[in-house]
């Protein structure tokens, strides 16, 4: 006869069951706890997100104003049309200070490398300044050149559409670039010039078939090694030189350096061109706001755009860069 199980074997039976479902509880709780943990801190980057983009739309409204409405001098937006009026807001990327942790800056694009309008020897220099090897410039400087280039006649080191074609690349523009991301397709791009270098030099370059103005009043010391081939130390006696009194001419950099350098007499190379890169940074959210700049003064109803806004988060580099010294930003109002 069997015996029925007693009260003892039931309570042994019915623990591994209650532990079991107990287990599993608990581990739908962590799940969950992980998830909205995920989703807070999810939730917290994006209003961090959105109040720096808030804050700095805010800072390019206040320079597309003054921009817009005051005068431009050699190298900065003036207070004032006067004779020898305050310089209100400097164009040749120097720092403002705009709330907690936030700078901006802008920077005129007749003082940086426009890529559409480099003399041959400017293209080697540009790749040069970026840290490319020097047995691998000219060829990039050759491979440039044909990628914007309308016809389809290869340089001795360049690339033309079949190169590409063969490596399952997009083909050359063969026309004159209107962003500077579109460097980024240039054939070798990748292995020679890399993501990180890029990231370093893009605020030294642009890209604008319409303006083949150069000011040598806010170009970047990349700029001034790029077009005119200075050393480092002759492109940093040219800013201390010109923060004291702008330059009025190429001549007045010539008598600085020592050098004879190419220029189109045609040309003006002391004013801004009109055309403004626009960068936002906040350092505590680890985001950087880029914009260009375009006034249309002869236009009544819209008197400048902003184009090509772009949202970039800090790499690791960049956040381990130290904070510069920063002007308070003016009041655009006063």
């Amino acid at each position: 006869m069997t015996r029925p199980p007693s009260a003892s074997s039931k309570a042994g039976f019915a623990l591994p069951s209650v532990l079991f479902v107990v287990a599993m509880v608990t581990l739908v709780f962590l799940v969950a706890i992980e998830a909205l943990a995920s989703l807070a801190a999810e939730t917290r980057a994006a209003l961090a997100a959105t109040r720096f983009q808030t804050a700095a739309l805010s800072a390019e409204a206040d320079v597309a104003f003054d921009a817009a409405t005051r005068p431009l001098g050699p190298r900065a937006i003036l207070a004032s049309p006067a004779p020898g009026a305050a310089e209100l807001v400097r164009l040749d990327g120097a720092p403002y200070a705009t709330g907690a942790d936030l700078m901006l800056s802008a920077q005129d694009e007749a003082g940086l490398v426009n890529v559409d309008a480099l003399a041959p020897a400017a293209r080697a220099h540009l790749f040069a300044a970026m840290g490319v090897a020097p047995l691998d410039v000219a060829a990039l400087a050759d491979r440039l050149a044909d990628y914007i280039d309308p016809d389809d006649l290869r340089r001795p080191l360049g690339a033309e559409t079949d190169d590409y074609a063969r490596l399952g690349l997009p083909p050359p523009p063969n026309a004159s670039l209107v962003r500077r991301d579109q460097l980024q397709g240039l054939l070798g791009w990748r292995e020679l010039v890399g993501t990180s270098r890029w990231r370093a030099f893009q605020d030294d370059v642009t890209a604008d078939p319409n303006s083949l103005v150069v000011n040598v009043n806010t170009a970047t010391p990349a700029a001034l090694e790029t077009w005119y081939g200075l050393t480092p130390a002759q492109a940093e006696a040219a800013l201390a030189y010109r923060a004291r009194t702008p330059f009025t001419g190429v001549a007045d950099l010539e008598r600085l350096t020592g050098r004879a350098l190419l220029s189109d007499a045609e040309l003006v190379y002391t004013m801004p061109n009109g055309r403004f890169a626009l960068k936002v940074e906040d350092r505590r959210s680890g985001l950087a706001y880029r914009s260009r700049l375009i006034l249309t003064p002869g236009d009544a109803e819209r008197p400048f755009w902003i184009v090509e806004p772009t949202l970039q988060v800090f790499t690791a580099a960049e956040k381990a860069t130290p904070p510069v010294h920063a002007l308070a930003f003016p009041d655009p109002a006063a």
